[in-house]
């Protein structure tokens, strides 16, 4: 009998989706955080030194991002932020995220009628419009809520296989590698508000996404604003070097090879160094 409610329940949601979601526009922002393991050996840097580098790597990948979206199209793109005084330290990391959303002229439309995205994305100096399939999630929908500002969110899950990176240098020898891993991604959809939209390429609930979850990101969101007095535009992308999702990851894989070569380049073997870095996708 639990099990007939539950299927009952999540069918009235579809119902009221369908229903409600006739020419529905809004915008939701959403702050991003990461978790990224650093490993460095003693000789390279003290505690100090380390918490500092871990400090302003966790900056790097706190970002603003807006989503705004109709019935069956969306927008995200990263919002401004304000760069964090180094603190006069002498020691600053700079990092790049590319990918999408990666960079402040990246842009991603996600159509889930036709099931189609296109990223205007900024990677590496040059700009690319990346074309490619809406990824079909599997989502295991649960009768679990919580509120998320006013609204009552459902949780949904879905695990699948993906590719860690891994950059290391040991004795300025530089080394990058794949290692792949079960993801699981727990996310919290509120049919209250009737698309099956989400940040990022996160898509396919009967109801916004307002929370992600993949176990070193966490995307959740701070503000709605739906039917704004001022219309809501969607934009599909022009700008950029066109090419196709599986060629963008093989330039992108290609890039990443070079900037690791870079990493210890000055050094001399011998010196008992070392360091590795860990990127989870």
């Amino acid at each position: 009998m639990k099990k007939n409610n539950c299927v009952l329940t999540f069918t009235l949601i579809l119902i009221a989706t369908t229903i409600f979601a006739q020419d529905f526009t809004g915008s939701a922002t959403y702050k991003t955080d990461m978790k990224m393991k650093i490993k460095l050996d003693s000789t390279q840097a003290n505690t100090s030194q380390m918490d500092m580098i871990q400090e302003q790597l966790r900056f790097a990948m706190q970002k603003d991002f807006e989503l705004t979206f109709n019935k069956t199209e969306s927008n995200w793109r990263e919002l401004e932020k304000l760069d964090k005084p180094s603190g006069g330290s002498g020691m600053n990391v700079q990092i790049q995220i590319v990918g999408a959303g990666g960079g402040n002229d990246g842009l991603l439309y996600k159509n889930t009628k036709t099931k189609k995205s296109i990223e205007s994305t900024d990677a590496f100096g040059k700009l690319f419009l990346v074309a490619d399939e809406l990824e079909a999630v599997e989502w295991e929908m649960t009768s679990e809520t919580k509120q998320i500002g006013k609204y009552t969110c459902y949780k949904a899950i879905s695990k699948r296989e993906v590719t860690e990176m891994v950059f290391s240098d040991v004795n300025g020898e530089s080394e990058e590698k794949e290692e792949k891993r079960m993801q699981t991604i727990t996310v919290w959809y509120t049919p209250e508000i009737p698309v099956n939209h989400g940040p990022e390429g996160y898509w396919g609930l009967p109801g916004l996404i307002l929370e992600v979850n993949d176990g070193r990101r966490i995307m959740i969101c701070t503000k709605v604003v739906l039917n704004p007095e001022k219309p809501i535009s969607i934009e599909i992308p022009l700008k950029g070097k066109k090419v196709e999702g599986e060629e963008y990851e093989a330039i992108m894989k290609e890039h990443a090879e070079k900037m690791n070569k870079m990493y210890g380049g000055g050094k001399k073997k011998g010196q008992n160094s070392s360091f590795e870095i860990r990127i989870g996708g």
